[in-house]
Protein backbone atom coordinates (compact mmCIF):
# COMPACT_ATOMS: atom_id res chain seq x y z
CA UNK A 1 0.00 0.00 0.00
CA UNK A 2 1.20 3.20 -1.00
CA UNK A 3 1.45 6.62 0.97
CA UNK A 4 0.57 9.84 0.03
CA UNK A 5 3.89 11.47 -0.08
CA UNK A 6 4.36 8.82 -3.00
CA UNK A 7 1.50 10.26 -4.79
CA UNK A 8 2.76 13.71 -4.51
CA UNK A 9 6.65 13.51 -5.70
CA UNK A 10 5.78 12.21 -8.91
CA UNK A 11 2.60 14.01 -9.64
CA UNK A 12 2.07 16.85 -7.43
CA UNK A 13 3.68 20.51 -9.01
CA UNK A 14 6.39 21.81 -7.99
CA UNK A 15 8.83 24.38 -9.49
CA UNK A 16 11.95 23.18 -12.14
CA UNK A 17 14.37 25.78 -10.05
CA UNK A 18 16.49 27.17 -13.19
CA UNK A 19 20.53 27.87 -12.36
CA UNK A 20 20.75 30.50 -9.38
CA UNK A 21 21.82 33.99 -9.72
CA UNK A 22 25.49 34.31 -9.10
CA UNK A 23 26.96 36.92 -6.71
CA UNK A 24 29.04 37.86 -9.89
CA UNK A 25 25.73 38.45 -11.67
CA UNK A 26 24.13 40.72 -8.92
CA UNK A 27 27.31 42.73 -8.33
CA UNK A 28 27.36 43.03 -12.35
CA UNK A 29 23.39 43.79 -12.21
CA UNK A 30 23.78 46.57 -9.18
CA UNK A 31 26.62 48.27 -10.63
CA UNK A 32 24.88 48.75 -13.91
CA UNK A 33 21.46 49.51 -12.39
CA UNK A 34 23.34 52.18 -10.35
CA UNK A 35 26.42 53.21 -11.58
CA UNK A 36 28.62 52.88 -8.58
CA UNK A 37 31.71 50.95 -8.36
CA UNK A 38 32.34 47.55 -8.18
CA UNK A 39 34.23 48.48 -4.90
CA UNK A 40 31.44 50.39 -3.63
CA UNK A 41 28.64 47.71 -4.28
CA UNK A 42 30.91 45.09 -2.48
CA UNK A 43 31.46 46.99 0.52
CA UNK A 44 28.47 48.34 0.99
CA UNK A 45 27.49 44.12 0.68
CA UNK A 46 29.70 43.27 3.38
CA UNK A 47 28.82 46.15 5.83
CA UNK A 48 24.72 45.00 5.45
CA UNK A 49 26.26 41.44 6.47
CA UNK A 50 28.32 43.34 9.60
CA UNK A 51 24.98 45.29 10.52
CA UNK A 52 22.54 42.18 10.33
CA UNK A 53 25.40 40.14 12.84
CA UNK A 54 25.29 42.46 15.11
CA UNK A 55 21.65 43.48 15.45
CA UNK A 56 20.91 39.93 15.26
CA UNK A 57 23.60 39.09 17.91
CA UNK A 58 21.70 41.10 20.20
CA UNK A 59 18.45 39.78 19.95
CA UNK A 60 17.59 42.13 18.00
CA UNK A 61 14.78 42.31 14.69
CA UNK A 62 16.74 43.82 11.38
CA UNK A 63 14.70 45.44 9.17
CA UNK A 64 15.26 46.50 5.78
CA UNK A 65 14.11 49.60 4.05
CA UNK A 66 12.17 47.55 1.67
CA UNK A 67 10.31 46.04 3.87
CA UNK A 68 12.08 42.80 4.34
CA UNK A 69 13.22 41.64 7.85
CA UNK A 70 15.79 39.32 9.58
CA UNK A 71 14.48 37.90 13.21
CA UNK A 72 16.54 35.94 15.73
CA UNK A 73 14.84 32.37 17.12
CA UNK A 74 15.68 31.46 19.90
CA UNK A 75 15.35 27.04 19.93
CA UNK A 76 14.97 24.83 23.36
CA UNK A 77 18.82 23.76 23.01
CA UNK A 78 20.40 26.84 23.23
CA UNK A 79 21.04 28.14 19.50
CA UNK A 80 19.96 30.46 17.27
CA UNK A 81 18.47 30.33 14.08
CA UNK A 82 16.96 33.10 11.88
CA UNK A 83 13.78 33.67 10.33
CA UNK A 84 13.49 36.19 7.48
CA UNK A 85 10.30 37.80 6.12
CA UNK A 86 10.42 38.82 2.44
CA UNK A 87 8.64 42.45 1.79
CA UNK A 88 5.54 41.48 0.85
CA UNK A 89 5.15 43.47 -1.93
CA UNK A 90 8.10 41.39 -4.03
CA UNK A 91 6.26 38.39 -3.00
CA UNK A 92 3.55 39.74 -4.97
CA UNK A 93 4.85 41.17 -7.64
CA UNK A 94 6.82 37.68 -8.09
CA UNK A 95 3.84 36.13 -8.35
CA UNK A 96 2.35 38.23 -10.59
CA UNK A 97 4.90 38.51 -12.93
CA UNK A 98 6.30 34.90 -12.42
CA UNK A 99 7.84 32.82 -16.17
CA UNK A 100 9.92 30.27 -14.21
CA UNK A 101 8.94 26.45 -15.36
CA UNK A 102 7.14 23.91 -13.39
CA UNK A 103 6.63 20.06 -13.67
CA UNK A 104 3.10 18.98 -13.35
CA UNK A 105 1.62 22.46 -13.92
CA UNK A 106 -1.67 21.08 -15.06
CA UNK A 107 -1.77 19.78 -11.11
CA UNK A 108 -1.92 23.30 -9.51
CA UNK A 109 -4.60 23.46 -7.46
CA UNK A 110 -5.58 19.75 -7.38
CA UNK A 111 -6.47 18.94 -3.82
CA UNK A 112 -4.97 16.16 -2.03
CA UNK A 113 -7.77 13.58 -2.95
CA UNK A 114 -7.27 13.99 -6.69
CA UNK A 115 -3.65 13.86 -6.91
CA UNK A 116 -4.13 10.65 -5.05
CA UNK A 117 -7.07 9.44 -7.34
CA UNK A 118 -3.76 10.24 -10.47
CA UNK A 119 -1.42 8.11 -8.39
CA UNK A 120 -4.34 5.39 -8.11
CA UNK A 121 -4.86 5.39 -11.56
CA UNK A 122 -1.24 4.85 -12.66
CA UNK A 123 -0.92 2.92 -10.01
CA UNK A 124 -3.21 -0.15 -9.66
CA UNK A 125 -1.38 -2.93 -7.57
CA UNK A 126 -0.11 0.03 -5.08
CA UNK A 127 -2.79 1.91 -3.99
CA UNK A 128 -2.82 4.81 -1.79
CA UNK A 129 -5.72 4.16 0.86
Amino acid sequence: MAKKIQAWAPYGPRLDLQDPLTSEELIKNIIMATNQSRGSVLAVLAELDVQLESGLSAGRVVHLPNGTHFKPVGKKDGKITLKVRVNPALVKRVNAEFHGKWHNAANIGLTEAEIIAIWNEKNPTDQVA
